[in-house]
């Protein structure tokens, strides 16, 4: 079997057959965001060792049940100490309305675009609206990296329409949402193994302003406040003046519409 070969595919695909379906709102897309091939950490051939680690990585993730949205996982088993070569860290973080089902789905989604985007790299990330899949030759949260925060492959998506209206009024009302949402990361604690996400709208004139933070799991709660200040209030010129605004680094992301684009 190959990373991303139709019979890990299909496996995940006959997996998702099972699940019944779930009707959404049309604004809840899965579209894919951005990618990162990590070339520093090299290459595999197929049906080498290192690719046969990664399809065990995948199939086991493909079993899990994902009730939680994360899952971190390795061809070795834990503590991560000596890590041998060949050695594959696979994570997935699904949004926080996206979890169980819905989270296989964007696994298999992002499964397939990762093996398209960055074809026998080592180290890969890619980005949708739903979910995070990152592979490795090395675990963020072992002995040596606990609890990094990782702000590379940072991306400011914007909405092609301009803000209407009092646009000072707007970075007000998005400035105070903002704080909001990241109490809110706060308030879970460093003991709380919750997820890290947290949700919240505010008015603008006649229209509402949603909100949405979230960090990988890999995190805790101080972390992921630290993450998520960098990420929107040092780049507070992304979306400052658009309609909606996406803002994602690899560990943290947020998200700011007029219109409601998640599950509630």
């Amino acid at each position: 079997m190959s990373f991303g070969s139709v019979p890990i595919l299909a496996a995940v695909a006959i997996q998702l057959l099972l699940i019944p379906s779930v009707v959404s709102s049309l604004n809840i897309t899965n579209d894919y965001l951005h990618h990162a091939c990590n070339n520093t950490q090299g290459k595999y051939k197929w049906g080498s060792v290192f690719e046969k680690n990664l399809n065990t990585v995948i199939k086991n993730i493909s079993t899990f049940d994902l009730r939680n949205g994360y899952a971190l996982d390795s061809n070795i088993d834990t503590p991560y100490f000596d890590i041998p070569a060949n050695t594959v860290f696979v994570m997935l973080q699904c949004r926080g309305d996206s979890y169980g089902p819905k989270c296989h789905s964007c696994l298999a989604t992002a499964l397939a675009g990762l093996r398209k985007k960055c074809p026998g790299n080592k180290g890969a990330t890619i980005w949708y609206d739903q979910c995070l899949l990152d592979i490795s030759t090395y675990n963020s949260g072992d002995k040596y990296k606990l609890k990094r925060i990782h702000y590379d492959n940072y991306l400011c998506i914007t909405n092609p329409k301009d803000v209407s209206g009092d646009k000072r009024m707007f970075e007000k009302k998005r400035k105070v949402l903002t704080d909001k949402l990241l109490s809110e990361i706060k308030k879970t604690g460093d003991d709380n193994r919750g997820p890290l996400y947290a949700t919240g709208e505010t008015m603008f004139g006649t229209k509402k302003l949603y909100g949405m933070v979230q960090c990988t799991n890999e995190l805790k709660a101080n972390g992921c406040y630290v993450c998520l200040e960098w990420l929107v209030k040092d780049h507070v010129f992304c979306g400052l003046d658009e309609q909606g605004s996406r803002l994602m680094c690899r560990s943290c992301y947020a998200r700011f519409e007029f219109y409601p684009f998640l599950r509630t």
